[in-house]
């Protein structure tokens, strides 16, 4: 019988690489570990070699299946801990820009983030502030006017390769905002306590993001995670709906007592969550505390995913 070689590296490659990410995901290896293994890339470089090596000789099938093993390991490690383990890493800036500025009485805010550490919050002052730095480079981008402000990393294209770069950004609880943030390869905190939002939108990509909404007025909050982590933390302060999505990721939500919430999910067959054990009232595919309807604040949430988990009040709490 004839041995396919390459539908073998391939197909072992696939699976391992798969089932090394749903492991990270799913908690049975530690995520900071994983990236920190990528310090050992060269080893891709040499499992390859070696299976050229034997492609000549009776042991081809062993040189076959062990770079399959070593590329297949690689790749889950950079799904689940994303382009910051293989490039985005090294010391923070340790010079920083300031810029500031005023809003009326509504404004959108749009953060563009690459590579790094990035913190967001609502405070009592009455100007906005962007403190922002790059690893060997200038600070971000920023385009403002009294309605709106647009935050760019000064990376972008390049930004798996790039030096970290750290922003903090303070907006005034006075203003009534449309809030979007893309980081990207990012340790991302935001803490919104006290400001009011017709919408918020967070797209994660390859990072881990802590959201606070406690005392916040949210309309609208969606989240659409790829590769990465997300840990929000809920009060039974005001109304909520929107969306969670995770793919290749893990979602943990922490609601605090009195909060009134239900949940609506959908997902694939490697989507996980642990509802069933929750306390909350199942109905198909929806998941209600008891006395939702009647709650004066409720928080409603659809809940999608793909090789991912969904994690309602972690024992321990978010992190």
């Amino acid at each position: 019988m004839h041995l396919n070689r390459g539908l073998l590296f391939w197909g072992l490659a696939l699976l391992i690489a798969g089932g090394t990410a749903l492991a990270v995901q799913q908690g049975y290896l530690d995520r900071d570990t994983v990236a920190g293994a990528w310090r050992l890339w060269p080893l891709i470089l040499v499992a390859i070699g070696l299976s050229v090596i034997l492609s000549r000789t009776p042991f081809a099938p062993i040189g076959t299946v062990a770079a399959a093993v070593v590329v297949g390991i690689a790749g889950g490690a950079l799904i689940s801990v994303g382009p910051i383990a293989a490039g985005c890493s090294g010391a923070e800036p340790t010079s920083m820009q300031d810029r500031s500025g005023t809003f009326g009485e509504k404004a959108d805010v749009v953060l563009r983030f690459d590579c790094g550490t990035l913190q967001v919050r609502s405070v009592t002052d009455k100007q906005w502030t962007v403190s922002s730095g790059r690893t060997g480079g200038g600070a971000a981008e920023i385009a403002a006017t009294a309605s709106r402000l647009e935050v760019t990393s000064n990376n972008q294209g390049d930004w798996w390769t790039d030096a970290r770069q750290r922003w903090e950004v303070s907006l005034p609880a006075g203003t009534t905002y449309r809030l979007d943030i893309q980081p990207n390869a990012a340790d991302a905190t935001i803490d919104l306590a006290g400001g009011t939002f017709d919408r918020v939108s967070l797209q994660p990509n390859a990072g881990s993001v802590n959201v606070d909404l406690r005392g916040a007025q949210v309309d609208i909050f969606d989240v659409s995670l790829n590769a990465g982590s997300a840990a929000i933390q809920i009060g039974p302060d005001g109304s909520t709906s929107g969306t969670l999505s995770v793919n290749a990721g893990s979602i943990e939500l922490c609601t605090e007592p009195g909060v009134a919430l239900r949940l609506v999910v959908t997902g694939s067959v490697a989507f996980s969550h642990n509802l069933d054990g929750s306390g909350l009232v199942r109905s198909g595919d929806t998941w209600s505390t008891t006395g939702y309807a009647d709650a004066t604040n409720q928080v409603e949430l659809q809940v999608s995913g793909n090789a991912g988990s969904f994690t309602l009040n972690p024992e321990g709490g978010c992190s």
